[in-house]
């Protein structure tokens, strides 16, 4: 595979403008290899809030044993391009 597909560019795009508008930051602020239980500054409200705010977006339904997989952003982006089916 060549790089990122467009699906998952989008969802890359998505979880950024999520994770921007949940801690109220701006998107540029948010480094691309941030990670998701040392580098966010989230409290448990916020993860729940991001999490469910993703789960509506894509219509999907995120195990908390697949979060406990997460280490950062690329891995969310795989997660929910796999349980959407936009793997590519």
């Amino acid at each position: 595979m060549m790089g990122i597909t467009e699906d998952k560019k989008k969802i890359y795009d998505d979880i950024i403008a999520l994770l921007a508008a949940t801690l109220e930051v701006s998107p540029e602020e948010i480094p691309d290899d941030i990670g998701v239980d040392s580098g966010l500054p989230f409290d448990s409200l916020q993860l729940y809030e991001f999490v469910i705010d993703l789960e509506e977006k894509y219509n999907i339904k995120i195990s908390d044993e697949a979060l406990d997989g997460i280490k950062d952003i690329g891995d969310i982006v795989d997660l929910v391009a796999a349980l959407s089916g936009k793997e590519g």
